[in-house]
């Protein structure tokens, strides 16, 4: 089981580093309406587009796809919105837009405007309460640099625990597991897991102790990651008769793990 599985969404981002943050601006009712009828059309696109997606069997196929999403129609006029109404939770919210928007046509250049402007400008909105977990969980692999660097820019500014625990646990996850990184990014992840020790030893961290999870996610990265050899295990089939996973070494297996807490 994957120690991300326990990780909460409950992450905000990065205090701006120059002074603290302003409260923000009330909403204009008009704007709100204007982006409350962009995401109800962008609600409706992105399933017919993702449901195409889930049937497309080559890279030229998606890559067609993600070229067809309509990103003219979304992307300037969530923009506009968010410009014209800068520093208020209706940004938030369209910054918040656009980077989901980025990550399912992959643009990357409108993946690093909106991380940027959310961890500059809105940090302190419940609009990005769940963005430390998406730039992780679930990511596409060209998403990590940027992930990573929003993580660590988050730990520097944000000194709530809950956001803290959240970032340092993704961040050395990501750091660790993710080969781009290489033996700099493990080294990163295991400076992040000692401090995971020290700071939340005997104390919930995550659905467990910091202690816990430093030896949980410790594990995973020595002896989890990708093109790493599998652990060996033994259990019982449904007749009840004992295999390894060994036995099956040099065969391709297919394990599907489900039910976890």
């Amino acid at each position: 089981m994957r120690i991300r599985f326990f990780l909460t969404g409950s992450a905000l981002l990065l205090l701006p580093l120059l002074g603290a943050a302003r409260p923000a601006a009330p909403d204009d009712p008009q704007a709100v309406k204007q982006l409350q009828e962009l995401e109800r059309r962008l609600t409706e696109e992105r399933a017919v587009w993702s449901e195409l997606k889930q049937h497309a069997q080559t890279e030229a196929e998606r890559a067609e796809l993600a070229a067809a999403f309509p990103r003219d129609e979304f992307v300037p006029a969530l923009t506009a919105l968010a410009n014209a109404n800068k520093g208020t939770e209706l940004a938030a919210r369209a910054w918040v837009d656009l980077f989901r928007i980025s990550r399912l046509i992959e643009d990357r250049a409108l993946h690093a405007q909106a991380l940027q402007r959310l961890t500059s400008e809105h940090v302190t909105s419940p609009e990005v309460a769940n963005l430390t977990l998406m730039l992780v969980y679930g990511a596409p692999p060209w998403t990590a640099p940027d992930g990573a660097e929003a993580l660590r820019k988050i730990l520097a500014g944000n000194k709530d625990v809950g956001v803290q625990q959240a970032c340092l646990a993704e961040l050395a996850l990501l750091v660790g597991m993710d080969e781009s990184f290489g033996e700099a990014g493990r080294a990163e992840a295991e400076a992040l897991l000692v401090r995971i020790e020290k700071e939340y030893s005997d104390v919930d961290f995550n659905a467990m102790t910091g202690k816990q999870f430093a030896a949980g996610a410790r594990h995973e990265i020595q002896a989890l990651r990708v093109g790493q050899v599998a652990p060996d295990f033994e259990l019982a089939d449904q007749d009840g008769v004992r295999f390894k996973l060994s036995d099956y070494r040099g065969r391709v297996v297919v394990l599907d793990f489900w039910g976890f807490v």
